[in-house]
């Protein structure tokens, strides 16, 4: 996982995205920045791109060495607010997604229990600015602008630097693989808002991708045109994967990953992507869906 120091042209920095917070992570970050900036007081604002944890868990301890303020996109910011806030409602929301994706009972004990272990890589956070909209300048950071990117999270976003076409892209653009999509609380298609984010920045001809994990990306036009395709050839296949009998999402990620052993957090990745995919077939009437009187969905070819 990668984080960004950007230097700013006043002598200050902004620092992009940080990590897990663990001890080794921290003291990765730490040394990137007093290498790349100089030290903390020269950090003034601090983007994180997403809500992940291994984006956002060490924000909080960098909001306190440096002072800088945290800005994410509102979405985003709201989603991790309620579920500090309101821990058993976000349970009471998975075990309810869980049902409609046809998962075992026992999922649901190991899914919560594997959350309950991994909260302290991912402290609270208080987000000073929250970004709203499409797109805008980053205050603070001249020369920058922000595009919500939405997708792997509803409130993604990247930064962009019309000057030299530079992208800043988070988990939206990723060189070796695809970011994982999911059904959330608080957009109805995922799959669509990643294809529409993802040819808005197709627009932008980027001359260089900084993403979240792996490699920069030099044709990043390329390889976002390459992402968009996945995009629309994944709910291809979840459709492939449908006939005439009905099938519960966890029998479609069955036989979209056939003999593969998933450990828990792979498996719930797997349901809510391939659950996106299959609302989006059958918004688009290309597959058929009823629920069950305990919640569960069952998709078949339309």
């Amino acid at each position: 996982m990668h984080a960004w120091v950007i230097r700013l042209p006043d002598g200050g920095a902004m620092l992009v995205d940080g990590g897990l917070n663990t001890p080794e992570a921290w003291s990765a970050l730490d040394a990137g920045v007093c290498a790349a900036a100089g030290g903390w007081d020269t950090v003034r604002i601090h983007v994180v791109t997403h809500m992940h944890m291994d984006h956002v868990g060490l924000a909080a301890r960098a909001a306190d060495t440096s002072g800088a303020a945290v800005v994410m996109h509102r979405l985003d910011a709201e989603r991790m607010a309620h579920a500090a806030a309101h821990p058993e409602e976000e349970a009471e929301y998975r075990g309810v997604l869980l049902r409609r994706a046809g998962a075992p009972d026992e999922v649901q004990r190991a899914v919560e229990a594997a959350r309950s272990g991994a909260q302290s890589l991912a402290p609270p956070v208080r987000v000073d600015v929250m970004l709203d909209g499409m797109e805008g300048e980053v205050e603070g950071a001249p020369g920058w602008r922000w595009m919500w990117t939405p997708g792997h999270t509803a409130g993604h976003l990247s930064l962009y630097r019309p000057e030299d076409r530079v992208l800043i892209a988070g988990d939206a653009v990723l060189p070796r693989i695809t970011p994982t999509l999911g059904v959330n609380r608080q957009r109805s298609d995922p799959v669509g808002d990643y294809a529409g984010a993802l040819d808005r920045l197709l627009a932008l001809h980027p001359s260089l991708v900084l993403p979240g994990h792996g490699e920069p990306i030099a044709d990043g036009a390329a390889r976002i045109a390459e992402l968009r395709g996945a995009a629309d050839a994944e709910s291809g296949t979840v459709a492939g994967l449908l006939g005439a009998e009905p099938l519960t999402c966890w029998e479609v990620v069955d036989r979209r990953y056939p003999g593969r052993e998933m450990g828990v957090s792979t498996r719930m990745l797997a349901l809510r992507e391939t659950l996106a995919h299959l609302d989006r077939l059958t918004a688009a009437g290309r597959a058929t869906m009823a629920e069950d009187e305990h919640g569960t969905a069952r998709f078949a070819a339309a």
